[in-house]
């Protein structure tokens, strides 16, 4: 029983405006006794008083592991009010004992199955949810205005260094990925000025006067003009030497494809000129073409070329007599 019994002057007591009493006669209840003045008789009756005030009661610091296997230590407060005193001190062996226990081990199976986000960004809202449970059954015991408050969330500090770097490589993670879109960004915008420059070489004149114009601000740079035709020309003995290299290549291929081109034979029937393909012997009237360079399928080969309609194969015309 969380109550106290009254102190009596012949058979006197007093209750002051914030408690309320119980009364027993002969081991029975008989009624509840309001504050103020109040007469009992010795061995007859006995009287116990409670606080009709608001409670208020420390929640010990537990350890709940939460969901994720996080282990936290929680602690908070309770507060409460006596309503029905003759359930409170009559019904219940120690009620304050009994609410702060049955407010530890909600808070326990509550807080299991949250998250530590959770417990440490919606405490309030956690607090609710446990305060409808407890005044359920806080109510049955002559309690009211049950209000129940986390004070306190702490971490293991090798989990808490565990989740600072967690949350730094997070960041760190964030921030390399907003770097490098920026970067993407950053080159196709530079990509399409590149392009843009390409297009019109007097705008890459232009930009590089502004350039120099930026450099020429620092006193400390000398800047020697240079025309840009200098950069582009080359050198005589360069322009020679890649001349003449082209043209031994040109004439290298040249004699490779003379090469690989055969010769085609030339009959005569009456008055037509017939050619024939070296490699199907089929025949072919070249009275009209013969030594019009006009008909020539393979220009850059001397002489005069033509294909042959059967096996594609392209022969040379020996030159009419």
């Amino acid at each position: 029983m969380a109550g106290q019994g009254v102190i009596t002057v012949f058979g006197l007591f007093v209750l002051r405006q914030d408690e309320v009493g119980v009364r027993l006669t002969l081991g029975r209840f008989s009624g509840v006794v309001k504050p103020g003045l109040g007469f009992n008789i010795p061995i007859i009756h006995k009287v116990t008083k409670t606080k009709s005030s608001l409670q208020t009661t420390d929640l010990p610091e537990q350890q709940i592991v939460l969901s994720g296997n996080i282990s936290v230590i929680i602690s908070g407060n309770l507060n409460f009010r006596v309503k029905a005193p003759d359930r409170a001190l009559l019904e219940v062996n120690d009620y304050r004992y009994s609410i702060q226990q049955l407010a530890l081990t909600t808070i326990a199976d509550v807080l299991g199955s949250k998250t530590i986000e959770e417990v440490r960004g919606a405490k309030l809202r956690i607090a609710e949810e446990i305060e409808a449970i407890v005044s359920r059954t806080a109510s049955s015991w002559g309690l009211t205005d049950v209000d129940i408050r986390l004070t306190d969330a702490r971490m293991d500090e090798g989990l808490q260094r565990a989740m600072m770097r967690e949350t730094e490589a997070r960041k760190e993670a964030s921030a390399i990925k907003i770097k490098a879109e920026s970067d993407k960004y950053v080159a196709s915008i530079f990509a399409d000025a590149a392009e843009s420059l390409a297009r019109s070489p007097g705008a890459m004149t232009l930009r590089v006067l502004q350039t120099l114009s930026d450099v020429s601000n620092d006193k400390t740079t000398i800047v020697i003009p240079v025309p840009i035709d200098l950069l582009t020309r080359q050198s005589p003995s360069a322009a020679h030497v890649s001349l003449a290299t082209s043209a031994a290549s040109q004439s290298s291929d040249t004699t490779a494809v003379v090469s690989d081109v055969p010769m085609g034979e030339i009959r005569l029937r009456g008055d037509k000129t017939v050619a024939v393909c070296p490699s199907c012997n089929s025949k072919y009237d070249v009275t009209a073409i013969l030594g019009e360079s006009k008909v020539d399928v393979a220009p850059e080969i001397p002489g005069q070329q033509i294909k042959c309609k059967r096996c594609n194969q392209i022969f040379t015309l020996p030159e009419a007599e």
